[in-house]
């Protein structure tokens, strides 16, 4: 999920890209004429190619060219590719807007100028959210750069039907031994205990998080990522040793798989849990209504007493504008159709292509929260249980850090967990080896 210096020109990538079926008109398009509302044609860059999100989004589309009469070209990439080249896709010629993160990622590439100031767009839809949204849209300047579209938690998976057989329930999963116990309980009865995959280098940063939290607090936690504590700290050493104990209960081929490999492992009953953010669900739902009715969530166990469960990694997905795009003003107008209820509910009442709806936790407070089916409530749950909310790790950091130092360092630990003090001394080394940010 962070960025990797790779040189390669995205619109590259992109040239070409099938558009769907909406009538949306590729390349020349752009030079179309303008729009009802003069803002005119732009381009959307997708970071998915996912069934369930590319649906959701070629519906808020439709329903903003019906509105504005404004097409919109619509390129998608896969999330990792279009993640790894974000630096130069929008130093080059980036879409108008496109997908991206909340916080620090945002605030990273607002600070070089590469966004657009979306303040005015906030001023118009800025009540049909809570101030928390707004901050996470927020740069260092105080100017708003993002439009938040969906938040996920991340937690502990399970399927209700494998606990059920094994004799357990969310009341007794709830602490550090509790958790032992049932992947302990889990292995013997030939079941991978903890699915993970970390081929992509980023997933198992979510487990670095939680770990750290729940050891050493939520204030340390953000501290060390922002450099205020340092990776070679004892209490560092303790998350990986903490983390150490779980290798045992899990699939062997951690580096072999990314994240939807892990999460095959508990779709198809081979897994007990996993520790992932709640994106996935829409996945399951892919697969049948059963498999997703089965799936449950509940927050990380505790392991320090002093903090218990007070911290959650919960991302918030949205878009920005790109500085460098052709249209600046075409890319704000989508947004602001985006951000408003009225694209919230295109995106909300898109079907799949069977006819099923989509699952989207939005981060407008107009959707009726009411209508959530179970684990969308459990993970409102997960919400509400958190007294401190971290966006994660590739998010919470320097991307020049997160990708090329991070996810690199926790591959190297997986091969070879006796390395800890070489690896977080090479951790440390290196963010005291980072040039000043502009």
């Amino acid at each position: 999920m962070s960025e990797v210096k790779n040189g390669i020109s995205r619109r590259s990538v992109l040239k070409g890209a099938a558009v769907g079926g909406l009538g949306i008109a590729a390349g020349g398009s752009l030079l179309a004429g303008c729009g009802s509302d003069g803002t005119g044609a732009l381009a959307f860059g997708a970071r998915t190619v996912d069934a369930g999100p590319t649906a959701q989004l070629k519906a808020l589309v439709a329903a903003y060219t019906a509105k504005t009469g404004n097409e919109v070209t619509y390129n998608a990439t896969e999330s990792n590719a279009f993640q790894n080249n974000l630096s130069q896709y929008l130093q080059g010629t980036p879409d108008d807007a496109f997908q991206w993160m909340a916080g620090y990622r945002m605030q990273f590439f607002a600070e070089q100028g590469l966004l657009v100031d979306l303040t005015d767009v906030w001023n118009e839809i800025g009540s049909q959210y809570a101030d928390s949204y707004k901050t996470a849209a927020t740069g260092l300047d105080g100017k708003q750069y993002f439009v938040p579209q969906s938040w996920y938690p991340w937690g502990m998976h399970f399927r209700k039907s494998m606990f059920a057989d094994l004799g357990l329930s969310a009341d007794t999963v709830t602490n550090w031994d509790e958790f032992l116990k049932m992947l302990d309980g889990m292995k013997k009865k030939g079941l991978v205990g903890f699915a993970a995959g970390d081929k992509g280098g980023w997933e198992a940063m979510g487990t670095f998080d939680i770990l750290n939290a729940r050891i050493n607090g939520y204030q340390f936690h953000v501290d060390l990522l922002a450099g205020r504590e340092k990776w070679t700290d004892a209490k560092v050493l303790d998350v990986f040793t903490h983390w150490e104990q779980l290798i045992p209960y899990m699939n062997p081929n951690v580096l072999d798989l990314e994240w939807d490999g892990a999460m095959q492992l508990l779709l198809q009953k081979k897994a007990g849990s996993m520790l992932m953010g709640s994106w996935f669900g829409g996945n399951f739902k892919e697969q049948s209504e059963a498999d997703y009715a089965d799936l449950s969530i509940i927050p990380f166990p505790e392991i320090n007493p002093e903090f218990g469960r007070d911290t959650v990694d919960a991302p918030i997905d949205g878009f920005c504008v790109a500085a460098n795009g052709a249209n600046n003003a075409g890319g704000a107008d989508f947004l602001k159709f985006a951000g408003d209820m009225e694209g919230v509910q295109a995106m909300l009442d898109a079907k799949d292509a069977d006819g099923k709806s989509i699952p989207m936790t939005s981060a407008n407070k107009g959707q009726d929260t009411s209508t959530y089916d179970a684990f969308q409530k459990e993970q409102l749950a997960v919400m509400d249980e958190a007294t401190y909310i971290t966006q994660f790790l590739d998010r919470d950091t320097r991307p020049d850090f997160a990708g090329p130092v991070v996810g690199p360092a926790i591959q190297s630990w997986f091969k070879n967990p006796k390395d800890v003090n070489k690896i977080v001394d090479t951790l440390q080394a290196q963010w005291d080896a980072l040039p000043p940010l502009a």
